[in-house]
């Protein structure tokens, strides 16, 4: 499916970790809130070898994304790109993900309290509503995943001084 990224578009900036044919392997860059609080001195988040549970450097790496495009050997690791999505498809994706679940719960409670009119009876019928909830969601990601809405896009290299923070 193909998506106008123009004016309505979140943006943020990733470097390439690794290329691999037609998939480029990506990792979101820190924001400039890390190193500017009081703790920056201690932290190690700026260590190049910390790696281990909890550090910045573990959260960035299980934060990696991959993004399949045939132009893919026309960028190479360490280079900074920006990606995007559509607001449309954030949007999409983040009622799919959160209101799904709680709409479940908050119909299935209201329903079991309007039929029944006892707590306990109301609160196993907000968890059936959440678990079906959770289960619409699951099917509505799949279906927007397969669209290939919630995958970003690499929208052109970033600038040497181009930052994505917001200040």
């Amino acid at each position: 499916m193909s998506q106008s990224y123009s004016q309505h578009t979140v943006e943020g900036i990733a470097r390439v970790v690794r290329v691999d044919g037609q998939q480029l392997w990506l990792e979101p860059e820190q924001t400039t809130s890390c190193g500017h609080c009081a703790s920056s001195a201690s932290c190690s988040a700026h260590s190049q070898e910390a790696a281990g549970m909890g550090t910045v450097a573990s959260r960035l790496q299980a934060r990696r994304f991959m993004i399949t495009t045939p132009a893919a050997d026309a960028y190479h690791e360490g280079e900074r790109l920006v990606v995007g999505i559509g607001e449309q498809a954030l949007l999409r994706a983040a009622l799919t993900a959160y209101g799904l679940p709680l709409a479940g719960a908050l119909l299935g409670g209201a329903l079991c309290q309007g039929l029944y009119g006892e707590d306990l009876i109301s609160m196993l019928g907000m968890a059936g509503g959440l678990a079906a909830g959770l289960l619409a969601a699951r099917l509505r990601a799949g279906r927007l995943a397969a669209r290939g809405e919630l995958s970003p896009r690499v929208l052109r290299r970033a600038r040497p001084d181009e930052t994505c923070a917001t200040v």
